[in-house]
């Protein structure tokens, strides 16, 4: 696990960084415990496509633990064609969170977990 400080300080960067976690067991979209219906509400908050975005657009790509944290992350595109991710991160103590971000550096999934636990987007 790559700490904070020798995280690189451009995003750009990032998508150097040669980086794997371990999936999750099952890994499975349904595993979630946030419900699909609640990701695309978040989305429709936080995207510009807004209503326009359903749950049939999201692609699950994979889970992964990332330190103490439980990831789920799927894959979408805007209606401008902009690569999106949105994961769902889960922490021990049961607590989740939501994050949405335009993949504008083609991360890989692994490259955009670590920079959402870094909280660096």
């Amino acid at each position: 696990m790559i700490p904070f400080e020798e995280m690189p300080e451009d995003n750009a960067q990032l998508a150097n960084i040669a980086i794997e976690f371990p999936v999750l067991e099952p890994n499975t979209a349904e595993s979630c415990p946030v419900a699909l219906a609640d990701v695309v509400e978040y989305l429709r908050l936080e995207s510009p496509d807004r209503d326009e975005i359903h749950g049939g657009q999201l692609s699950f790509l994979r889970t992964a633990r990332v330190a103490e944290q439980r990831y789920w992350i799927w894959a979408f595109q805007e209606a401008d064609g902009s690569p999106c991710f949105v994961t769902v991160a889960v922490s021990p103590d049961g607590s989740s969170c939501i994050g949405y971000e335009e993949n504008c550096y083609a991360l890989t999934p692994e490259q955009f977990m670590l920079g959402d636990y870094h909280q660096v987007f």
